[in-house]
């Protein structure tokens, strides 16, 4: 029997964010999304993500305040999650070594996204993944788009931009945002809509979205600032 609630749900809050997030399967049997929220602070990290392990070795927890989220999905028609989600693997392992608290981390993207390429690449040929990432430095906000993968940003006047690209696309947007919010390919997004989805709570999503009827997995991840 299906399950009724969806596979991963949670809120959270740091000293300058409030993150909530969502991911249902659908009518799939699985969930081919990867949600990956990541809180760094005072040497302090709090890590939540759907699948993958991590390897702390060598690791080095910076003193200031950093945020890195991302949502990795399949891309194309395969239902094989499994690239996507060593890729979620790769680039949270490899982002946790960085950091991005004294310049924007557009050049710290690039390095960890590359080294994750590289690898899908050589251990799935041409198997592919679709992500959105962004990553704080206190509010200070780094957006990443990758193979389609989409994400929004409302600005402090109130106007949405959609962020997304056929490769990798990286935009400092430093802090003249107020809002962020991460789609999968199955989110069933209507622009006009956005600013009502980031204020519904979350645990309403799932109905309101009618995400349980829904083909194909679909995940969101909202950012507010404080």
């Amino acid at each position: 029997m299906k399950s009724e609630r969806p596979q991963v749900i949670g809120t959270v809050r740091s000293q300058d964010l409030s993150v909530s997030w969502v991911s249902e399967s659908g009518l799939k049997d699985i969930n081919t999304d990867r949600v990956c929220i990541l809180m760094m602070a005072n040497g302090q990290i709090r890590l939540t993500m759907q699948s993958g392990t991590i390897n702390l070795k060598g690791m080095r927890l910076t003193k200031g305040h950093v945020c890195v989220f991302a949502l990795f999905e399949t891309n194309g028609q395969s239902e094989n999650a499994d690239a996507a989600d060593k890729a979620s693997e790769l680039f949270m392992n490899s982002i946790m070594k960085h950091d991005i608290t004294k310049k924007p981390a557009n050049t710290v993207l690039k390095k960890c996204l590359s080294k994750v390429d590289k690898k899908i690449t050589k251990k799935f040929g041409n198997a592919s993944y679709k992500a959105a990432v962004t990553a704080f430095a206190a509010k200070d906000l780094t957006a990443c788009t990758v193979n389609g993968g989409r994400l929004f940003v409302i600005s402090d006047n109130g106007k949405t931009s959609e962020m997304t690209s056929e490769g990798t696309e990286i935009s400092h947007i430093g802090k003249t945002w107020k809002n962020v919010m991460m789609i999968s390919g199955g989110y069933p997004v209507v622009i006009d809509d956005i600013k009502d989805d980031l204020r519904s709570p979350i645990t309403e999503i799932v109905s309101k979205k009618e995400l349980t009827m829904i083909p194909r997995s679909s995940s969101m991840i909202r950012v507010q600032r404080l």
